[in-house]
């Protein structure tokens, strides 16, 4: 997670000093917990919203689905909502504030004892685990990936009707 993280924040840094910051509205979650799932509740996920327009160091605890993200895109786009779920949804407004505060934003130096960034560069490294990169799938092997998916035959739906 700490490689993430940085790599979030250099990404916000970046563009926090670009032209474009004063429209930018950057949205991390995930799509799906893939067994995630925190100690509360598996119906909970990662959220974070960061632009000049967001309230800085703000935590909200209004209840948002998935649709929230939907209705506030539209409605920061003026369009108008696909569906009844977008309609129904809480939007994100809480987050927002009218008062924008366009100082860039500075990554957070990364706490060595919870990972070395240039240590994950540095394959040459005396402790390098080279058993294990060996070991590792072949990047972007499609058999590779298909095996490991749930879109393996015995998942299929079409393939489970059949046996019926």
């Amino acid at each position: 997670m700490a490689d993430n993280d940085l790599a979030v924040g250099r990404i916000v840094e970046y563009l926090s000093r670009t032209p474009y910051w004063k429209d930018i509205l950057i949205v991390v979650t995930e799509d799906d917990a893939q067994n995630g799932v925190d100690h509360v509740d598996a119906h909970r996920s990662v959220l974070m919203l960061i632009s000049p327009w967001v309230k800085r160091d703000y935590v909200s605890h209004v209840h948002y689905s998935f649709g929230s993200l939907f209705k506030t895109f539209w409605n920061v786009l003026d369009l108008p909502y696909l569906n009844q779920y977008d309609a129904s949804a809480t939007d994100l407004s809480d987050f927002f504030t009218s008062t924008p505060d366009y100082k860039p934003y500075n990554a957070i130096e990364v706490d060595p004892r919870v990972f070395n960034p240039q240590k994950a560069l540095d394959p040459f490294d005396e402790q390098f685990d080279w058993k294990s990169l060996n070991e590792s799938p072949e990047m972007d092997n499609e058999e590779d990936m298909l095996r490991e998916s749930k879109e393996e035959d015995q998942y299929r739906l079409e393939n489970r009707e059949k046996e019926k």
